[in-house]
């Protein structure tokens, strides 16, 4: 399950919960808000709720598993072509630059991976965020335990016959450490010292025969990619139906 979908089933059921524990343990204010969603309109809204937020649930892993299918599929079209885009070269491929890029951060060295990274992404970090911390002498900590999970969500292919500049959207879930502190007290400036499950959307791009990080956006906006519609030409899909032709 999703983070955000486990915030929000956690959100529902600790409003469960103090809708109805003892009025003992509440305040003048809770033991009202107790009373009215006793009443058959509280329980209503509170059912309503729950039935809202299990849509929006249903509905996010549904466009999104369809979505990863297709482009799955049309994936292992393109390599009938080129070995690069078959679905098991290609995720290895990119949970090792997921792997090198979080180390390149945790050392706070982003040349560490430019063959990994495309010449922009690993600039503007190095200056905008790495090189800007150090400055304001702060230290950023950045780990990684383990990738759970990489799925292609969307697809833009470039160039019919080389597949040169095509670009994958995948939604890549990990259990992460990530935060700053201050490099003389330690003291933690943001996030947690803690790992946790996170959800982050990477965009690579095919350029010279490698896959080269392109961009990361954040995990919340998955369906908004998965609604996206792949950009395929058809000489592909037409071609992939007859493997003898190449």
């Amino acid at each position: 399950m999703k983070p955000q979908h486990r915030k929000i089933l956690l959100t529902l059921l600790i409003i469960g919960f103090l809708f109805y524990i003892d009025p003992v343990y509440a305040g003048p204010g809770g033991t009202i808000a107790k009373g009215l969603f006793k009443t058959w309109w509280g329980k209503l809204i509170l059912f309503a709720l729950f039935i809202v937020f299990f849509q929006l649930i249903v509905y996010t892993y549904t466009v999104e598993f369809f979505a990863i299918r297709k482009t799955k599929k049309q994936l292992n079209q393109m390599s009938l072509k080129n070995r690069d885009f078959s679905w098991l070269e290609l995720e290895k491929n990119v949970r090792n630059v997921f792997s090198r890029v979080y180390a390149a951060w945790d050392n706070e060295d982003m040349k560490e991976v430019s063959e990994y990274v495309n010449h922009w992404y690993w600039q503007n970090q190095q200056t905008v965020h790495l090189d800007r911390w150090k400055k304001e002498n702060l230290k950023n900590v950045c780990k990684l335990d383990k990738i759970k999970s990489v799925k292609p969500l969307y697809l833009e292919v470039n160039n019919g016959s080389t597949f040169e500049g095509t670009k994958v959207a995948f939604l890549i879930s990990a259990s992460i450490k990530d935060y700053l502190k201050d490099r003389d007290t330690h003291r933690l400036i943001k996030g947690k010292n803690e790992y946790g499950d996170e959800e982050h959307i990477w965009i690579m791009e095919y350029a010279d025969g490698k896959w080269l990080l392109d961009d990361i956006r954040e995990g919340k906006l998955s369906l908004a990619f998965a609604k996206l519609k792949n950009v395929m030409p058809e000489v592909i899909l037409t071609q992939s139906t007859n493997p003898l032709q190449h």
